[in-house]
């Protein structure tokens, strides 16, 4: 059944924003993060009569936000469940993913103004774009009384000095105060948008676990004859599957999409997805035929007459089909089918579905990457985001220790931890 996401106006509240004795607060809510689970969060609580300050250091609301999806929005995933996430604990996703469902978010843009599409694999869009998204929650924010005030940096957090007090935030303008506080700042991602590494400093100050970040959704480069091959086919893209063997730490991740050529090594939605379970010194397995029974298709009868190379060069481009001949047994690839045996045979499906790469690295935090890591969501309650040790402490969107697949993932962690965490402040 159908909810509307439409609460009740609030009280009008008037932030204090003079020098405060130990009792004074600046509002019942303190939300430090003016990105997209911040800016929900703040509408959510907002809209239920709370006085809420949501506080950023950016000039302007969730910069990350207008650069989503080359500023199309990928904003939710009609696929969103706990598989499409990983982390430390993958459960913990469960109960806010369940209580807001895409279906949820189509009625926030409804209620917004706004309206989406969905493309390939479940991605949606929204129609009017990033920017119009950015604005129509600022806007909405504001209209329910919530104060924002930005260009203000966190540079430290405390905890309430007895049950009951207030956290205070300092900021470079001065302290900030209040009963309940959510962390909202993001991660380390996409520092040229304002990603930092603030959060692992709170984990610090407050005591709380933290799992150190790594990057995310990153391409991969490669050294060595890798990458002088990638070098020759930049700018050629293929669907292909990458996958991790069963040594791996994260063994089964396989991931079918468009793999992209670069001068470094691999990218493309297939190499962005595995790059996300890939540790260093571990291998990747790439199938360049991944619609293709290739040892099947071998040894159809009408195939016998056709050479090695014709075969190849029916399921690849050329360049890359020239670049994978170079890896057969000398004279098989100017061969009939028929001519050659078992061991030739099995030679050519691998060039084909079996070639292997061990990157020396990934891309790191370049335009639109991710990251791991976060605040340990054991931790946290996974239906409220508040803090186990530190009452009145939420924590939100990429600040935990979830991270998304490609595709809009993300974003509905975004919008669905928001959801919880503003029903329960």
């Amino acid at each position: 059944m159908a909810v509307r996401l439409v609460f009740p106006a609030r009280i009008p509240y008037t932030c204090v924003m003079s020098a405060h004795t130990a009792t004074q607060q600046d509002a019942e809510i303190l939300i430090l993060g003016a990105g997209p689970a911040g800016l929900l969060c703040a509408l959510f609580a907002a809209r239920r009569g709370k006085q809420v300050l949501l506080v950023d250091q950016s000039r302007e609301v969730a910069r990350k936000l207008r650069a989503s999806g080359g500023g199309r929005s990928n904003c939710t995933n009609l696929n969103a469940a706990p598989a499409h996430y990983l982390s430390k604990n993958p459960r913990f996703t469960t109960q806010a993913l369940a209580r807001f469902t895409p279906e949820r978010f189509f009625e926030l843009l409804s209620d917004l103004g706004l309206r989406a599409h969905e493309e390939d694999q479940g991605k949606v869009f929204c129609d009017q774009g990033a920017e119009a998204l950015c604005g129509a929650l600022e806007k909405a924010c504001r209209k329910a009384k919530c104060r924002i005030l930005l260009g203000h940096t966190v540079t430290a957090v405390a905890p309430p000095a007895k049950p009951g007090g207030l956290f205070q935030a300092q900021t470079e303008h001065g302290p900030l105060h209040a009963p309940r506080l959510v962390l909202a700042l993001g991660s380390p991602a996409w520092p040229a948008l304002g990603g930092t590494d603030i959060i692992a400093r709170l984990a610090g100050q407050l005591n709380l676990p933290h799992v150190p970040a790594r990057p995310a959704l990153t391409p991969l480069e490669l050294s060595g004859p890798e990458a002088g091959l990638c070098r020759e086919l930049s700018g050629l893209s293929v669907t292909a599957r990458l996958s991790l063997g069963p040594e791996s730490a994260c063994g089964g991740a396989a991931y079918a999409d468009g793999l992209l050529f670069t001068h470094q090594g691999l990218s493309g939605p297939a190499a962005l997805q595995i790059s996300s379970h890939w540790r260093r010194g571990e291998s990747i397995r790439v199938d360049l035929a991944p619609q293709a029974d290739v040892p099947a298709l071998l040894r159809e009868p009408g195939r016998s007459k056709s050479l090695a190379r014709t075969v190849i060069g029916e399921l690849l481009p050329r360049r890359l089909a020239e670049a994978r001949l170079a890896a057969l047994p000398a004279g098989v690839a100017d061969r009939r089918l028929a001519e050659l045996g078992r061991a030739d045979l099995e030679a050519i499906a691998r060039v084909l579905t079996d070639w292997r790469i061990t990157p020396k690295g990934t891309a790191g935090d370049g335009p639109g990457g991710g990251r791991h890591g976060g605040l340990d969501t054991d931790a946290f309650s996974p239906k409220t985001m508040q803090s186990k040790a530190l009452p009145g402490l939420f924590a939100i969107g990429e600040a935990l220790d979830i991270a998304g697949e490609l595709g809009g993932y993300n974003l509905h962690w975004a919008w669905a931890s928001a959801f919880a965490a503003g029903q329960a402040l």
